[in-house]
């Protein structure tokens, strides 16, 4: 895509030259552009509004100071703010303070019983779709986490990643087979589980 003409939106590729060149305008009107969708990806992942605001923020902090790292040849901006966003909520996840925030609601809710066994392989399982996730295509992985993160359309997924409907499609497509290839085992795991309780 080439530079925008004077007067139109800046193309993403041209903001983060700009960002390169120290225009944190460049870095707002980014931020304008994809803060919503950043934002409800994490909220997909952190499940908590505080939380999710934490990983916003922390995401175009870091595309700002990362600013020199992103390579146009490996994905659009959108996927790479979406990745950076994504590792992001996971470590935030795995920090020792979410940890203790976790516990301490452990001990609020200690007199809710659970099912331990369920609760393993309700984890079990939410481990290894990550793990096939991360084993799908950059272009891929992509459009299945905006599409199941971000709960947005096929339609609205080809205008963030500036792709053609039918590619999307098909991508989706493509990726959706990969992912039940990769999870049968976990699926079957989990239903012969389901069979013996």
């Amino acid at each position: 895509m080439g530079r925008a003409a004077a007067g139109d939106t800046p193309a993403d590729p041209d903001l983060v030259r700009r960002m390169r060149q120290g225009d944190e305008s460049a870095l707002e009107l980014l931020y304008n552009r994809y803060g919503g969708l950043v934002y409800s990806l994490a909220m997909r992942i952190v499940g908590d509004p505080e939380l999710a605001r934490e990983v916003l923020q922390d995401t175009f902090l870091r595309s700002w100071d990362g600013r020199a790292t992103y390579d146009p040849q490996r994905g659009r901006v959108a996927w790479w703010l979406m990745g950076i966003a994504r590792n992001g909520a996971v470590d935030l996840l795995r920090s020792r303070t979410h940890q203790a925030r976790l516990r301490e609601r452990e001990r609020l809710s200690a007199d809710v019983p659970t099912n331990e066994k369920d609760t393993a392989e309700a984890f079990g399982l939410r481990r290894d779709v990550m793990h096939a996730l991360r084993a799908l295509p950059t272009a891929q992985r992509a459009a299945i986490e905006l599409a199941y993160y971000s709960g947005m359309t096929q339609t609205e997924i080809a205008r963030v990643l500036n792709e053609p409907l039918g590619t999307v499609k098909s991508r989706m497509r493509e990726a959706l087979d990969r992912l039940r290839g990769l999870l049968a085992s976990s699926l079957e795991r989990d239903v012969e589980g389901g069979r013996q309780s």
